[in-house]
């Protein structure tokens, strides 16, 4: 059995049609491009490589978010491409430099199709999944070394435990990790799972018609430690659902998008921010049909901030979710329109205040188009990102975006217990003279320019980790919380 694939057109003038494709019969309209919108503001949007989509490079980057590995070099995963034109992991420098790290094989039992990207691990290895591929041809789930050397951990097993997962799992602060399956599980409508570090996989949950089913989008953990999961459809209406689930499978609230102006099919996962809410988009929806900006709290309201396809050249059909960048706005992307008809670029606030960054414009050049998932914020302060088609291919491209923020610390789980060694990535850290915890300064060692190593010392309190270096005082991305 092999899941739907999404239609594609490389003719920018046609809206192509969105992952809603996958579940449902009818295509997204066609659509003329509206040649005469006025471009957004301009931001410094940078082409820095673009896939030949052959044995030497992937091809069409699907609803990735690229992650930073321990040296520096950001890593992601095509759907498409390598020596077996069955996806790939890459890894690409800040400066463009881009190499494959792994080519999936059509032969034995490798995984085929690998979508949404890596984790990464607090030991410097990746997490991933295959959408396909396996010894049941359901999906695996594998771990990578930053040098390409790949473990198969899981196979998934149709309706013993999920079929056909979207996204790699997320890393939990106990340290399992939790994901999501799109098909499978006792009636076939997928699954939520735990994973441990060294592949022991348990079924926690089974998603049904009433509670949402067809997962996209991976867990999110709160900091009440509850896991939340926009559900794709379902529900009393439906157009989809979030739920709230606990580390052990039992949920605890639920929540049904109502279609119509407050939005629906959410494929993106949450993000929290520091007021206590969640933050996403959902693909369709909202007052235009068009997809949503969408704030819910922990007890589950839902408050549509904004509804896109509302001004003339706004984007239409926002990627997988959100970044929560170093400024406190969130970073997005659309898959369509904006003044060229090619996708755009976008960051809100918290409070709702909306702003069109960038327009891709793939007749310029044959430069990007459609992207499917936010960027990234690497630890120079940059923001990185993918688009599926483009650039001279029309096999992708990777793109940077400079919004002036600065440089910054972060890690792979913000939560440990004294005593506990962590990895800390940055920039420039040569030459470090000081860490601290919340002001407690630690036990340290500088592994690379890119990344140390840090004891949490006795007298840590949650707070903001600082890293003092020759160049700069380095904050922390979010707080690291004392685990007691």
């Amino acid at each position: 059995m092999q899941s739907p694939a999404i239609a594609r057109c490389s003719d920018s003038a046609q809206k192509r049609a969105s992952l809603r494709s996958i579940f449902r019969a009818t295509m997204l309209a066609t659509a003329a491009l509206l040649c005469a919108i006025i471009p957004a503001s301009a931001q410094t949007v940078t082409n820095i490589y673009n896939f030949a989509g052959n044995g030497v490079s992937g091809s069409t980057p699907w609803y990735v978010t690229l992650v930073q590995g321990t040296n520096g070099n950001l890593y992601g995963t095509t759907y498409d491409g390598g020596v077996s034109s069955v996806g790939t992991v890459f890894s690409v420098s800040t400066t463009g430099s881009e190499k494959i790290v792994y080519s999936f094989k059509t032969t034995g039992n490798d995984g085929n199709n690998p979508t949404g990207g890596l984790t990464l691990g607090t030991d410097g290895n990746f997490y991933g999944i295959t959408q396909q591929g396996g010894t049941k041809a359901n999906g695996t789930l594998f771990k990578m070394t930053p040098t390409g050397t790949l473990t198969i951990l899981h196979n998934f097993n149709s309706f013993v435990d999920g079929a056909f997962p979207w996204g790699p799992p997320i890393l939990a602060s106990d340290g399992n990790f939790y994901g999501t399956t799109s098909g499978g599980g006792i009636n076939g409508r997928g699954v939520v799972y735990k994973m441990t570090s060294s592949g022991t996989l348990t079924k926690i949950y089974q998603f049904d018609v009433t509670h949402g089913y067809s997962p996209i989008a991976p867990p999110t953990q709160g900091t009440d430690g509850f896991l939340y999961i926009p559900v794709a459809q379902g529900g009393a209406y439906y157009c989809g659902t979030i739920i709230q689930l606990s580390t052990s499978g039992v949920i605890n609230n639920t929540y049904s998008f109502p279609c119509g102006p407050g939005g629906s099919f959410p494929i993106g996962p949450l993000v929290q921010a520091s007021d206590g809410n969640f933050y996403s988009t959902t693909q369709d929806g909202g007052t235009n049909g068009e997809g949503v900006i969408y704030q819910v709290t922990p007890g589950l309201a839902v408050t549509v901030l904004h509804s896109f396809g509302a001004n003339f050249g706004d984007g239409t059909f926002p990627g997988a979710g959100l970044l929560l960048a170093t400024d406190g706005n969130y970073y997005g992307s659309t898959s369509d329109g904006g003044a060229y008809g090619d996708g755009t670029l976008f960051n809100t606030s918290t409070s709702g205040t909306y702003t069109s960054l960038y327009s891709f414009n793939n007749t310029a050049n044959l430069s990007q188009m459609s992207p499917l998932a936010p960027p990234v914020q690497a630890t120079n302060g940059i923001l990185y990102g993918v688009t599926e088609f483009g650039g001279p291919s029309n096999d992708g491209t990777v793109y940077s975006l400079d919004m002036g923020l600065s440089p910054f610390v972060n890690m792979a789980l913000f939560t440990a217990k004294v005593g506990n060694t962590v990895t800390i990535l940055g920039t420039h850290l040569t030459g470090t003279s000081r860490v601290e915890f919340n002001g407690v300064a630690a036990n340290f060692k500088v592994i690379s320019d890119s990344h140390l190593i840090a004891t949490v010392p006795t007298g840590a309190t949650t707070g903001p980790i600082q890293v003092i270096t020759p160049r700069a005082i380095l904050q922390s991305r979010k707080n690291f919380v004392v685990k007691h």
